[in-house]
């Protein structure tokens, strides 16, 4: 097999932060002429060790097709489990980096960590490089206001409804990826026909409210409205992404739609009257046709 130049992090949203270590990779693979390769995790490592959920930016297939955008090769995602947790940092260097992928070097960020309890980093890396014949590239962050774009801040931007910032610090759009379904038709009955798309388990959850977006599917891209969350004005709990799409009539039942969230226009909220939702819904509609003018 060809030597490689490996990116190591789990990459999730591959943001700019991200995309300069892939680039690095590529960039150094190209100078020696060996094959740039992402190893990463197919499943979070912080959600395994935790037991707690994961909150992910990004699907695993648009992660990878996001990587490889950066001119990676190969992307080997390998699970992270019990075995893994426990792997000693060096044994994963020697056995799976160079046994495995045949490393002739390694990209990864500051604060990337591997191995048992997390204990390798870059400058254990730098030292297992001395000893193994590898050379280690550790990348400065990309940084905006003072601090560090990292996985967690787009997290926290989405969380909060900033959309907007956190697509010019993913470089790329965010989108919620889903196949239409089935609602309760009361959008269409308020003369609005809207389409669902169930959350993904896993994902994170953009905070709840309206949204502009654009819907792209194989029909074609549509300006959209979109409201996330439980629609409490009908009484219900259960979140759902309701779309009710401006330049488009048609069946998408069943389809795989993609939706890229442009802007934030308003938290969810309850409504007296039928009457009073229309009217919102109608301004709804008209600021998204201002924003995707």
């Amino acid at each position: 097999m060809r030597k490689t130049v490996i990116a190591l992090g789990f990459f999730d949203g591959v943001h700019r932060g991200h995309q300069r270590i892939l680039q690095t990779a590529v960039k150094v693979a190209h100078e020696k002429g060996y094959t740039p390769i992402v190893v990463t995790f197919a499943n979070q490592p912080r959600a395994f060790l935790t037991q707690k959920p994961s909150q992910l930016i990004t699907t695993n297939v648009r992660r990878e097709e996001y990587i490889r955008k950066q001119g990676i090769e190969e992307v080997y995602m390998l699970p992270f489990d019990a075995g893994m947790a426990v792997m000693p940092a060096e044994d994963f260097v020697r056995d799976i980096l160079i046994g495995q992928y045949h490393c002739a070097a390694v990209v990864c960020g500051e604060n990337y960590t591997f191995g048992a309890k997390g204990l390798g980093d870059g400058h254990l890396l730098e030292v297992l490089g001395k000893k193994y014949g590898f050379e280690c590239h550790v990348c400065f962050p990309v940084v905006h206001n003072g601090d560090t774009v990292s996985s967690t801040m787009i997290r926290k931007l989405i969380a909060s409804g900033d959309v907007a910032l956190a697509t010019r610090l993913l470089g790329h759009e965010y989108t919620l990826q889903g196949t239409v379904v089935h609602g309760r038709g009361v959008g269409r009955r308020l003369g609005f026909p809207t389409g669902n798309i169930e959350l993904v388990p896993g994902m994170l959850v953009p905070r709840f409210g309206v949204y502009a977006a654009w819907l792209r599917t194989d029909a074609g891209t549509f300006r959209t409205a979109i409201n996330i969350g439980i629609r409490p004005t009908f009484g219900l709990t259960t979140p759902v992404v309701e779309f009710n799409i401006l330049d488009f009539s048609g069946d998408l039942y069943d389809a795989d739609i993609e939706l890229s969230l442009v802007d934030f226009l308003r938290p969810e909220q309850t409504f007296a009257s039928k009457e009073e939702l229309v009217a919102q819904i109608s301004r709804d509609v008209a600021r998204v046709k201002e924003i995707l003018a």
